[in-house]
């Protein structure tokens, strides 16, 4: 069993994902073809199921792109389980904002003696293939990203990064600034002084700071900040934007 962001990040200090919203293993496939570091499946705003989760998971595999999912209900703790049962490599928790809150996600995905969540022997260790997954092998390498988007998450931000068995912050973007009133408006000022206030708690305790980007020139920027862990597209939204790029050349050129 490996943990193939931790392995990245120390290669290159910070790795490059996307979120996954069509449910596509294909996607998955040919976005780890191209050497992308990581795949977040949108279980949240998304129409995947668990079985298709699981041949999006093999797909990411193939290539050692790491496959990791955004779970719909942020206090559904035994939906987080099964989901490390089937084989995600990591999970990403929307709406953190307390401490108590990070503390139950911790119990949810760690075995004991860190956390609560039920042995397993399913695709999670190979069906006992992994010999050590339930003895510390898989509190070591399942990765943990706690969404930072509301005003009382920043507010909470130091206490929440000094939960033991925390990987990585992620920024919401929309939500936050959406929840300061400011939606939209990246250049805010005390919306960027909130990313700062994330970021430098980040740094502080030594944990992944990460956000979602939309363009090559604001993953530049904010890797050059000091996030680590940067999505760069949602490959539908991607594929929506390029391909009315491309209609609309062919028709304005005629």
């Amino acid at each position: 069993m490996r943990n193939l962001i931790k392995e990245k990040l120390e290669e290159n200090g910070y790795v490059l994902g996307a979120f996954i919203a069509s449910g596509s293993p294909t996607n998955v496939e040919i976005l780890g073809l191209n050497e992308l570091d990581y795949v977040l499946i949108d279980m949240e705003h998304a129409q995947t199921d668990m079985e298709t989760m699981v041949n999006m998971i093999r797909a990411a595999e193939l290539y050692d792109m790491a496959p990791l999912a955004r779970v719909y209900d942020p206090l559904d703790g035994p939906m987080m389980s099964r989901m490390l049962d089937v084989g995600i490599h990591g999970l990403m928790i929307p709406m953190v904002e307390t401490k108590n809150h990070a503390q139950f996600i911790i119990e949810n995905m760690k075995l004991a003696p860190f956390g609560k969540r039920g042995i397993g022997a399913g695709r999670g260790p190979r069906w006992g293939w992994y010999e050590n997954y339930n003895k510390g092998e898989a509190n070591d390498n399942t990765y943990v990203i706690m969404q930072c988007e509301t005003i009382k998450g920043v507010k909470n931000i130091e206490a929440i990064c000094q939960t033991p068995g925390l990987d990585s912050i992620f920024i919401g973007t929309a939500d936050l600034s959406q929840d300061m009133g400011c939606f939209g408006d990246n250049n805010n000022a005390e919306f960027q002084s909130a990313i700062n206030k994330v970021l430098e708690a980040c740094k502080k305790h030594h944990i992944t700071a990460g956000i979602v980007t939309g363009t090559v020139e604001d993953a530049k920027v904010r890797i050059e900040q000091g996030f680590q862990l940067v999505t760069i597209m949602n490959d539908l939204g991607f594929f929506r934007s390029t391909t009315k790029n491309r209609i609309d050349a062919i028709k304005n050129s005629l």
